[in-house]
């Protein structure tokens, strides 16, 4: 069985390549698509220095699509922190 993080880049050592989110913007495209930039990194730019970003353009489903995964993020993060206070299982141990 494949593991939730089997398809994901990974470095020598195996350890997930992950960044932080700097910020994020979004921008319309006409009436049909949603662009959506998410500027990363593991520290602030000084001024003028370029930003490593992702640009993505969505269309509507993707962007409800995206939406909704978030959301349920969000909501399982705070159900593993409510469980974590209460003596539970700690996150990422279920």
């Amino acid at each position: 069985m494949a593991g939730r993080f089997d398809d994901w880049d990974k470095d020598d050592k195996g350890h997930l390549k992950v960044w932080p989110m700097l910020a994020f913007t979004t921008a319309l495209f006409g009436t049909e698509k949603v662009g959506l930039r998410v500027e990363i990194g593991t520290e602030q730019p000084k001024p003028g220095e370029p930003v490593p970003a992702l640009q993505l353009v969505l269309d509507p489903a993707q962007v409800r699509q995206l939406a909704d995964a978030l959301a349920e993020a969000e909501a399982r993060l705070v159900d593993a922190r409510f469980t974590e206070r209460a003596g539970g299982a700690k996150p990422g141990n279920a």
